[in-house]
């Protein structure tokens, strides 16, 4: 599927935050016609009402082609409590300072692995959603899992990676919209020919830009432009097209191309943290 075959659409992204206090939770459309997309943007505490009120909001009847949530989540959206191979896959090597995910199995994993569930239920729960049509899906629905850190550094030109810490997401955001255009060009090539309502460097609030990048990670998967890492039964995360990935400093092709295949490679062959290792791969992969 390319982009050209759909004219127009709505994505949702979901950034999951678990806090009943603060607005951390981002819901994020994109929508798109023929010749513009817009974005939109509502946050909501982790109480229930406050955020089927921003879903119901924000979306306002309409069907979604596609849903990506930043958060763990497995086949069924059945609640897991180990460490999943496409944490593995995303953290060993020079991933350890590129942005890893956290691993489902700690405390903090646990907490967002339940929020992501109970969001992913709620979205297919009160809002059409298009049928998945990737490699294994979750849910009969097209809902996936989106890691902004990994999406945008792959996105990212080797040279200008740099080791990191908490703040992964924004630091890559910067460098695609602030120091280059890349991220700007990354949307053309999902939805060529339209303009974008939104200036992406007026963009500075965490929760909207990783919502953002949630929504983008649906329009991937919707267009099948993605590689998927993870394995069936403990759910993928979701990355952008190898062909929109960033060069390697050292030789022809990205960076990221084979990282991923010498992580994957080790962790299959490894000591196994659950029996899912070996059933580990990546889709999507020329």
């Amino acid at each position: 599927m390319v982009a050209d075959s759909i004219t127009d659409g709505l994505v949702l992204g979901v950034d999951v935050g678990f806090s009943p206090k603060q607005r951390s939770t981002c819901f994020c459309t994109l929508a798109w016609d023929r010749s513009s997309a817009l974005l939109d943007f509502r946050l909501a505490t982790s109480d229930p009402s406050e955020r089927r009120e921003a879903l119901d909001t924000i979306v306002e009847g309409r069907r979604l082609a596609g849903v990506a949530l930043d958060g763990p989540l497995a086949n069924g959206l059945r609640h897991v409590s180990h460490y999943r191979s496409a944490e593995a896959i995303l953290s060993r090597g020079i991933l350890q300072k590129r942005g890893k995910p956290g691993q489902t199995s700690a405390p903090v994993g646990q907490e967002l692995h339940a929020h992501a569930s109970e969001l992913a239920a709620l979205v297919v729960r009160r809002i059409r959603v298009d049928s998945a049509t990737h490699v294994d899906p979750i849910v009969r629905e097209r809902v996936v899992e989106a890691f902004p850190n990994m999406y945008l550094a792959a996105l990212v030109n080797e040279r200008d990676l740099q080791p990191l810490a908490r703040n992964a997401s924004d630091v890559y955001w910067r460098s695609l919209v602030e120091t280059s255009s890349k991220l700007a060009c990354h949307i053309d090539q999902l939805l060529p020919g339209r303009s974008l309502d939104a200036d992406l460097a007026s963009i500075t609030d965490h929760d909207h830009r990783a919502g953002v990048v949630c929504a983008l990670t649906a329009l991937s998967v919707t267009l099948d432009r993605h590689v998927a890492v993870g394995d069936a039964l403990d759910g993928d995360i979701m990355l952008p097209a190898e062909a929109d990935w960033g060069s390697s400093a050292a030789a022809a092709g990205s960076w990221l191309e084979p990282v991923l295949r010498a992580n994957l490679s080790a962790v299959r062959a490894g000591e196994p943290a659950n029996g899912n290792f070996k059933n580990a791969r990546i889709t999507g992969l020329s």
